[in-house]
C-alpha cells in the first residue's frame, strides 16, 4: 500500500511539473522555462508563471507533496535557498513546518534580477519578511552551488 502510495504521489508530481512547463507560444523544449527579462515582468507575475502550479497562488503548497513558501520555516531560515533551488532545482528530501517533503523542482530559467524580483516577492509580500535579497547574493550563490 505504501508503494502504491509512493507511486501515486510521484505520479502527480511529475503531471503537476509537466503542465508547469507548458508554454503556448512555442511547445519546443527549447522554450521551457525561458526568462522573461524582457517583458519587465513582476515578482508576482513571475511567482504566478513559475512556481503558483506547484507552490500554489497562495504559496501555501501541497502539503507532503509540494512544501508551502508562505509561512515556511525553511524558507524565512534562509531565503538564499530559494535562490539555489531556482537556479538549480532542488531533489534532496527536505523538511518544511515539520512535514517531510521528497519531490522534484527542476531548475527555472530566470534572470538574475527575475530571481531577485521573485524571491523578495515571497519574502515581503507573502511572508511580511524584511530578509530580502539583492543581485550580490545571486552572485554569491552561483560562486558556492
Amino acid at each position: 500500500m505504501r508503494t502504491l502510495l509512493s507511486i501515486n504521489t510521484f505520479l502527480v508530481i511529475v503531471v503537476l511539473a509537466l503542465l508547469s512547463c507548458q508554454n503556448t507560444e512555442d511547445l519546443s523544449l527549447k522554450q521551457l522555462h525561458k526568462s522573461n527579462a524582457a517583458l519587465n515582468l513582476s515578482g508576482k507575475e513571475l511567482y504566478e508563471m513559475h512556481c503558483a502550479a506547484c507552490h500554489q497562488n497562495n504559496a501555501k503548497g501541497v502539503k507532503g507533496v509540494f512544501p508551502p513558501l508562505k509561512d515556511s520555516d525553511y524558507f524565512l531560515e534562509d531565503p538564499k535557498r530559494a535562490i539555489h533551488n531556482i537556479l538549480y532545482g532542488q531533489s534532496e528530501q527536505i523538511e518544511v513546518n515539520g512535514v517531510v517533503y521528497q519531490g522534484i523542482m527542476p531548475a527555472v530559467k530566470m534572470s538574475d534580477s527575475e530571481v531577485v524580483k521573485v524571491v523578495n516577492y515571497l519574502v515581503e509580500d507573502v511572508n511580511k519578511s524584511n530578509q530580502i535579497i539583492n543581485l550580490n547574493d545571486v552572485k554569491w550563490v552561483k560562486q558556492n552551488p
